[in-house]
């Protein structure tokens, strides 16, 4: 299983920093990718606190893949987090048609929350 741990978590780590790294480096080509409105005023400052928020769960996913019994409590923090972010953009999609493309993006989140609750169930949580 640790070896299954560090590419599931290190995985998750790669795709959460790389989403961070495009929405705060790159933040036009990250909405006009998935048509969203640019952040724009007093919205950046939310804009970049998901940004950093998205990253820190990114470094968290890395703890986890180095050492998975340690830092086993992120890993209920990280399907949690996973869910809501997909709960969420669901809710924002019914609302706004053009918000599907993110969604398409963002589902691959309920993948990952699933991974990680079979993750704990198997490995006795």
């Amino acid at each position: 299983m640790q070896s299954y741990a560090r590419w599931l978590f290190g995985l998750a780590a790669a795709a959460n920093l790389a989403v961070a790294a495009a929405m705060m480096l790159a933040p036009g080509l990250f909405v006009g990718v998935l048509g969203l409105d640019a952040p724009a005023g007093t919205n950046r400052v939310i804009w970049q606190l998901a940004a950093a928020l998205i990253g820190v769960f990114g470094y968290g996913y890395g703890r986890v893949a180095l050492d998975p019994v340690r830092f086993r409590a992120l890993i209920h923090l990280g399907a949690v987090g996973k869910l809501a972010a997909v709960a969420l953009v669901l809710v924002g999609a019914m609302l706004v048609p053009h918000v599907w493309k993110f969604f398409a993006l963002i589902s691959g989140d309920a993948i990952f929350a699933a991974l990680f609750v079979d993750y704990l169930r198997r490995t006795g949580d």
